[in-house]
């Protein structure tokens, strides 16, 4: 079955978009892991990237990753968009992760909704990423490269890492589809990659019969990468291929921290 794409912008929550640097974010969503296509459309981000002496391929020492993940992330298409600082007509250069960050955190608390953040490091580097909440107790995450900050976010109910693997999970529930999708994205260059994409969803969303008494939905479809699989256990099978969700961790651990702790633990990492 022919995979159907989701709409990655919630209806009527304008304000996502308008607030934390998520206006330049709408290009989210699931992606073909198609090698000819990848090369093809990201030929002018690859000769950005060329021209950033401080932007590298992120090599985990140490870290185990399966054929699956590997060839993914060689091929995976970036997914996500650059942090435009509010007010700003293009992307915001910093010269440090600290002001990229304290930036984004001050259009946060500036939008009139309650954030909670928190500093994970997803890679093997020194530079921490920026888990945060957005809106409507969503998620997203940010990375630093060079002289920007990166973004990853969607309707994202919780975020999920293995600590310097360069793996991490996130989790999504649209209700409109009653679709529940999984991304899993890793660090390439400064930026976001989608390494696998995999939802769960009845079978047919206007059918009677995908619905209990409750009106939950009936899960009967399942898809990871484009492949259509039989059950739920195959599915987990497949998706531990790409990260080991046995050993994951939340990235907003204790429900992460508040505006002034967070800007007083990125100071103190001068």
């Amino acid at each position: 079955m022919k995979k159907k794409v989701l709409s990655m912008i919630l209806i009527g929550a304008t304000a996502l978009f308008t607030a934390c640097g998520l206006e330049q974010a709408k290009d989210n969503g699931p992606k073909i892991l198609d090698e000819k296509a990848s090369t093809t459309e990201n030929v002018q981000d690859d000769e950005a990237v060329e021209n950033n002496d401080d932007a590298t391929i992120e090599v985990v020492e140490n870290a185990s990753h399966s054929d699956e993940y590997n060839e993914a992330f060689e091929i995976g298409d970036r997914i996500g968009a650059s942090y435009k600082k509010q007010g700003d007509a293009e992307v915001t250069e910093f010269e440090s992760w600290q002001e990229g960050y304290k930036a984004l955190i001050e259009d946060c608390n500036n939008d009139g909704y309650e954030h909670s953040y928190a500093l994970i490091y997803v890679d093997g580097d020194e530079i921490p990423e920026l888990v945060y909440k957005t809106y409507d107790d969503q998620v997203a995450i940010a990375t630093f490269t060079g002289s920007t900050v990166n973004l990853f976010s969607s309707q994202l109910q919780d975020i999920q890492y293995i600590k310097g693997t360069n793996n991490v999970i996130a989790h999504e529930n649209i209700v409109a589809d009653s679709a529940l999708n999984d991304y899993v994205v890793a660090i390439k260059d400064g930026f976001w990659v989608q390494i696998a994409y995999g939802t769960s969803r009845p079978m047919d969303i206007w059918a009677e019969d995908s619905f209990d008494e409750n009106g939950n939905p009936i899960i009967s479809y399942w898809e990871i990468n484009g492949e259509e699989l039989s059950s739920q256990d195959e599915y987990d099978e497949k998706l531990l291929k790409y990260i080991d969700t046995n050993s994951v961790k939340p990235g907003l651990e204790n429900g992460g921290e508040s505006y002034e702790a967070i800007l007083a633990k990125i100071d103190s990492m001068k």
